[in-house]
């Protein structure tokens, strides 16, 4: 994609949600209704508001590993480019559709009705689905440049399906039955199915925020059981392509999904920590187990703190931001990943992740990020002069802006 048009479209959009009239009628023109009728009519108009969205990531990053090894060298490229929109409806409706301009075609990132009332959500459409902590998180919320190895090696992505929310005080529980991504339906019988399942408890004790939960999901691959299925992850940086972890082709028909998580904060202190396991059933032959965890600590220079409600990590809002007073908010972050892909007699892989991160969030809607990463794999998808065991170094850069 031309960078240029990008930055262009983004322009057009930002310049379009800053000079867009108000959807809702005047707060003069509420207090001059007539009657009741009026006044209800008023409060109607004023629940529709369009909100435009739209986000941009870019990355600069650097991979580096012994002689030879395939992969290796230096990176550039817009990690995320996204535009939508919300729609907020009377009666407690609303909508969202998402874009995500990098993708060639270009793709639909959210594309969903909700409703929702104090304690409970429902949302029909392209959604993500009861998915783990670390992916839960937005992505423009996140300790590092990519989540936590398991999660690309597993595929947790967005998909088109009905899921319910309920919370009752400091617990939540969610589910929903769901099939392909909009883009990859085509008949019933061939798409997947899965049921999801994600609880949690999180509560504040004293100064502490703490945070538990589970996951769980089922699905039956359908017609994508009968196409080649690997398991395998990129180096900590999505822009580079190369997986050094890796399954052979996998003929699985069926998926089992099992996830433990926690997380707590405390003022400028967070932990959080996820263990993950993946059952590939086969039919006849056997059904490989594969695992992933991480646990992460962070700590922030500055007074700030990390906010944690709602199930997930929500959007760091600097106490004293650049033309307010300070510097913004710096935040300083240390994760061990772990992935294994082996199984039995399939091999696919270890990996060992030490990664170490450095943000810089001057005001709310701007983010920059360093990251140092250092990976050890064993029995390595990619060998070097025949061997499966080596280190990665990656170092990697983001400028990040959203609205």
């Amino acid at each position: 994609m031309n960078p240029r048009c990008l930055i262009t479209a983004l322009a057009t959009l930002t310049g379009f949600g800053i000079s867009a009239p108000a959807v809702a009628q005047s707060k003069d023109d509420a207090q001059a209704a007539p009657d009741a009728r009026t006044s209800k009519a008023t409060d109607l108009a004023s629940d529709w508001q369009l909100k435009p969205r739209w986000r941009m990531q870019y990355d600069v990053a650097s991979i580096d590993g012994p002689d030879g090894l395939a992969g290796v060298g230096n990176f550039q490229d817009i990690r995320r480019a996204r535009v939508g929109v919300d729609l907020a409806m009377p009666y407690g409706f609303s909508a969202r559709l998402e874009t995500e301009l990098t993708a060639d075609p270009i793709e639909l990132s959210d594309a969903y009705l909700q409703w929702s009332s104090r304690r409970l959500k429902v949302i029909l459409g392209q959604q993500k689905a009861q998915f783990p902590l670390d992916e839960e998180n937005s992505d423009l919320d996140t300790s590092f440049l990519e989540r936590a190895a398991f999660v690309n090696a597993f595929g947790y992505t967005r998909r088109t399906g009905i899921s319910g929310h309920y919370v009752a005080g400091d617990w939540a529980i969610s589910g929903g039955i769901y099939t392909d991504a909009i883009a990859a339906l085509n008949d019933v019988r061939a798409n997947s199915v899965s049921a999801d399942l994600r609880a949690f408890w999180s509560a504040q004790l004293a100064s502490t925020r703490l945070h538990f939960g589970a996951t769980y999901r089922w699905r039956d691959l359908n017609d994508f059981g009968l196409a080649a299925t690997r398991y395998r992850s990129r180096p900590a940086l999505r822009i580079a392509d190369t997986r050094y972890i890796g399954t052979p082709e996998l003929a699985v028909e069926k998926e089992q999904r099992f996830g433990l998580e926690a997380a707590a904060v405390q003022g400028r202190f967070h932990l959080a920590s996820e263990a993950h396991w993946l059952k590939a059933q086969r039919d006849g032959l056997h059904d490989p187990i594969f695992f992933g965890a991480y646990a992460e600590i962070g700590l922030f220079l500055t007074k700030d703190s990390r906010p944690l409600k709602g199930g997930m990590f929500g959007t760091i809002k600097p106490r004293k931001p650049i033309g307010g007073g300070g510097l913004g908010a710096v935040q300083l972050n240390i994760r061990y990943d772990y992935l294994t892909l082996n199984s039995g007699a399939i091999i696919g892989g270890t990996q060992n992740g030490y990664l170490a991160s450095l943000i810089w969030t001057p005001a709310e809607n701007f983010r920059l990020m360093g990251q140092y990463t250092k990976l050890k794999y064993t029995d390595a998808a990619i060998a070097v002069a025949g061997d499966r065991s080596y280190s990665v170094n990656v170092i990697g850069v983001r400028g990040q802006i959203s609205f």
